[in-house]
């Protein structure tokens, strides 16, 4: 940076000249100048000139004041070694320097990750600074602009390169960007050396080697036996000493390294902890067989804790045997023939029906096959099950409006102090219960009575949550143990419930039906059709939808797909096109009046297709055309 000291003999009036004199002491070349403020005490105060990159200060008379001086940056005053930072004043008794602070010609960054750098260029030449030239005045702001005509140097690959200190080498420099940047400047960042990004390992994990066979399922007219239902082929049952899965050891990732050369290493993978029942055996080789006939289920697969057991079933009898239609189950469901009219089944497993099914709502944390027609249902299996019931949206619901109780009794209680006005916290509460949040008593008893009536379906103990809950609807009764901390407690408890609720989703919990109309399927994992299609439908599947027979149809339906879309037949029902949403690929024997959307990418199908294929990059394509 450089830098110029003003000696005072250079920029300091000369007091043996005439008072009279306007001039400063300069070459006879240099002009003289006349000092404005002739009038007043104006005439008193010191002056400032800038020229031929000096700074020329004369002192103030009697009565006057100091001349003020500033800078414009890229100009740095210093008076008597201090920064001027503002306008100060100045007489010839201080010392004066200024030099120029400019940026840098340009400069490197490294990400974050440090696995790229990037050069910047703000200018190629470097050129000297000369001061503007400033007339006489008792303030001046001092300026400064580069001198064209004396070229000090061109920024060089070789320059850039010596800046690097040797601590930070950075190997694998991209050279030929660095003198294309030179070369043809775009002042934007050039990445110019990149690291390598540690490849991760594979965490340990359960291989199932279960899958059942739902083509012989759907295409049997046998009636099922309900006394075997685990002979059946739709059901993934296994014999003493079967293998049922095979547990994977973790495998170690690859590390990379920064654009330093530092060595990243690989993030370690997590092995999985295996909770299973006496009913299995884990071999050395990683093998888990069966010890006992029936349906294994595994639940917590992608989590660190994987469980197997083998979930009881219930064999339904021809109508619902509960007064109000509901029914739920810690295990399988089985119903021989078809379910009566708004009934609600909910399955802390798989949900096998042999029959027909009408105005029925189905929540399984398993799969749910249904051999019959499906008409103005709702089912909903794997993590949409687990969500769906009872057991989770009740505790759900009141985590919600529990939360917005504590938020009010907060404000409340914060607003009473304002006014020096003392109160218990359970008044507050109790206040609220019985005014702004009247509607949650009916909500802490209707959870209450879902966990008594179904104590059995219940995975956890839940003995905490139902004392809470009385307190709670008895708020007049706990005033002295009704504190901020309870509330938080009674909310951990019942996060704690659902989360045990939702751990209990089957992997690849999938939806098997023959035909639908206006129905509502979601599915944990695969969706399939097995016979004439559906009508009118919502399908959501975190996996595939597929339509298996020639014949089947989609008509008038939103179908929406993590994976891929395999269809027969898709077009308009009643002057309602399909709508078709899909993670990667959407496929159709014959396909109209559909509208498409892959990813980011849609579009509309108006005439007829046939064997159609739709990626991503072809929607794109299409767009673009």
């Amino acid at each position: 940076m450089p830098q110029r000291t003003l000696d005072h003999s250079r920029h300091v009036f000369n007091k043996t000249m005439p008072a009279f004199s306007t001039t400063f002491p300069m070459e006879s070349s240099t002009p003289s100048y006349p000092v404005s403020g002739m009038g007043g005490n104006e005439d008193k105060d010191g002056i400032i000139i800038v020229q031929n990159d000096q700074i020329f200060i004369t002192p103030p008379l009697r009565g006057g004041k100091a001349a003020l001086i500033s800078a414009v940056h890229p100009v740095v005053l210093k008076i008597d070694g201090g920064k001027v930072t503002e306008p100060t004043r100045v007489t010839s008794a201080n010392h004066l320097s200024w030099e120029i602070s400019e940026k840098p010609q340009y400069q490197i960054t490294i990400s974050e990750d440090k696995l790229r750098a990037y050069f910047t260029l703000y200018r190629v030449e470097k050129y000297s600074w000369k001061l503007v030239n400033c007339p006489a005045s008792a303030e001046v702001s001092v300026r400064a602009e580069p001198d064209y005509d004396l070229l000090l140097s061109k920024l060089t690959v070789d320059q850039i390169l010596a800046g690097f200190p040797k601590s930070s080498f950075i190997p694998n420099l991209n050279i030929p960007a660095l003198y294309a940047e030179l070369n043809n400047p775009t002042y934007l960042p050039v990445c110019i050396a990149v690291g390598k990004t540690p490849v991760p390992g594979t965490n340990g994990r359960l291989e199932l080697l279960l899958h059942p066979d739902m083509t012989e399922e759907f295409s049997s007219s046998e009636a099922p036996d309900p006394m075997n239902y685990l002979g059946y082929p739709g059901i993934a049952s296994v014999q003493p000493g079967e293998v049922l899965a095979r547990k994977l050891p973790p495998r170690e990732g690859l590390p990379g390294f920064d654009v330093y050369g530092g060595i990243l290493p690989s993030p370690q993978p997590e092995d999985i902890r295996l909770m299973h029942a006496a009913d299995t055996s884990l071999l050395p080789d990683g093998e888990i067989i069966a010890l006992r006939e029936g349906r294994p289920r595994i639940t917590g697969i992608g989590t660190p804790l994987v469980s197997i057991d083998f979930p009881s079933a219930y064999i339904m009898p021809g109508g619902m045997d509960t007064a109000d239609g509901a029914f739920m189950f810690a295990g399988d469901v089985v119903a021989p023939e078809g379910v009566r009219d708004q009934s609600i089944i909910e399955a802390l497993g798989n949900v096998y029906i042999y029959g027909d099914v009408q105005g029925a709502v189905i929540a399984a944390t398993g799969s749910i096959v249904i051999r019959g027609k499906v008409t103005d249902c709702q089912l909903y299996s794997g993590c949409y099950g687990a969500r769906q019931g009872r057991l989770h949206l009740q505790p759900a619901h009141l985590i919600e409006e529990i939360t917005a109780l504590r938020k009010a009794a907060r404000l409340l209680e914060q607003n009473l102090q304002s006014r020096q006005q003392a109160v218990k916290y359970g008044l507050v509460v109790m206040l609220l219960l019985e005014s702004k949040c009247s509607h949650i008593p009916g909500l802490l008893t209707g959870l209450q009575k879902l966990l008594l009536n179904n104590e059995s379906a219940c995975p956890m103990d839940t003995e905490q949550i139902k004392h809470m809950l009385e307190v709670f609807l008895h708020p007049g009764q706990f005033t002295d143990f009704i504190t901020d901390a309870v509330i938080g407690t009674l909310l951990k408890l019942l996060e704690a419930f659902c989360e045990r609720i939702e751990g209990l989703q089957e992997e690849n919990a999938r939806i098997d039906v023959a035909e639908a109309e206006g129905c509502m399927l979601q599915a944990g994992g695969d969706l399939y059709i097995h016979k004439e299609g559906v009508r009118n439908c919502t399908l959501r599947a975190s996996g595939n939808v597929q339509f298996l027979m020639e014949q089947s149809v989609c008509s008038g339906s939103i179908v929406e797909a993590g994976g891929a879309i395999t269809l027969q037949s898709a077009g308009a029902e009643a002057g309602q096109q399909s709508v078709l949403t899909a993670g990667s690929t959407i496929s159709a024997r014959r396909i109209s009046a559909t509208r498409l959307s892959i990813g980011e990418y849609t579009t509309e199908i108006d005439d007829l297709l046939e064997n159609a294929v739709f990626t991503a990059q072809n929607l794109r394509t299409g767009n673009q055309r």
